[in-house]
């Protein structure tokens, strides 16, 4: 889940703290360099897509485009890290606009 000034969008499960994983974390995963980048990427597109000053998109599309790649980000921790459940939260998008991107 991406949130405002954190590293990455990834967190260790609540029963582990629920802390933000670092870099280094990312790193100790063993996740190749294309998917690393991708989630770094993705943060990054959510600190300048919906900036805290704002509380919000900047546009319908930077939305969609957001949710689209998390749900792809999932789907490709999960082929890399095979018996970890990853749980993708997409707090800053509506339950509206999930259910217009899934027609």
């Amino acid at each position: 889940m991406s949130d405002y000034l954190v590293p990455t969008p990834v967190w260790a499960p609540a029963d582990m703290g629920g802390f933000v994983l670092s870099r280094t974390h990312l790193d100790d995963l063993g996740l190749d360099e294309r998917l690393r980048t991708g989630l770094l990427q993705w943060q990054a597109y959510f600190d300048e897509h919906h900036p805290v000053d704002l509380c919000g998109w900047d546009s319908p599309s930077s939305c969609s485009s957001y949710a689209s790649e998390g749900f792809r980000l999932q789907s490709e921790l999960s082929h890399a890290l095979p018996g970890v459940r990853f749980d993708l939260d997409l707090w800053p998008v509506r339950a509206v606009d999930l259910d217009v991107m899934a027609l």
